[in-house]
């Protein structure tokens, strides 16, 4: 999909997806984080055609989300491995991973989360350092910057509105928001 209005140069959301937006792309790079490295562990791990997995690995190259490496030298054989830029996409595929266990269940519980340590269950959340909280869509709003343009400004100003009308993400379920609140009483009683 590409997208091609004059605010999506702007938008750190609409460049992200041009980089990692399709199922294949963030599908490689749960398994890259789950430990495959080698183009026979990909291809058996999700059953992706070679060509299409040829196509995705040497944009993920070219985009800097994985390094390759040459393990065999006849036949050149070559190993993916993540970049910094790489391993920063580990939140995205845990919030996926939550989002889709909460949204979209199964009867079937092959999985799940834990922490390495405990080994015991985790659910991911989205946490902002600079408050130290935890951190939920209606806690953040758009603000133009320096460069924004009409259509930054519009935006921002449909925001805003979206905001003082009560019809925005801030109105969250009440689960949601019990969930944020629990997250913040026990991050608070570990810190004490």
């Amino acid at each position: 999909m590409k997208v091609t209005h004059d605010i999506s140069s702007l938008c750190p959301v609409a460049r992200a997806l041009a980089c990692v937006g399709d199922s294949w792309t963030l599908l490689i790079l749960r398994d890259a984080m789950q430990g495959a490295r080698r183009f026979d562990e990909f291809q058996r791990g999700l059953g992706i055609a070679s060509s299409m997995l040829t196509r995705r690995l040497e944009r993920m190259v070219s985009d800097e989300l994985f390094e390759k490496r040459c393990y065999q030298q006849h036949p050149p054989r070559h190993e993916y491995h993540l970049t910094a830029k790489g391993h920063e996409l580990a939140p995205v595929i845990l919030m996926l991973y939550r989002w889709g266990e909460q949204h979209l269940p199964i009867n079937a519980n092959g999985f799940h989360l834990i922490d390495r340590r405990t080994q015991r269950p985790v659910e991911p959340i989205l946490y902002d350092r600079h408050h130290e909280r935890p951190l939920s869509p209606g806690d953040v709003r758009l603000a133009p910057g320096p460069d924004a343009n009409p259509a930054v400004h519009a935006r921002v100003e449909r925001m805003r509105n979206a905001f003082e009308r009560g019809d925005s993400s801030d109105s969250q379920p009440a689960a949601a928001r019990a969930d944020c609140h629990a997250a913040m009483v026990a991050s608070d009683s570990i810190n004490d």
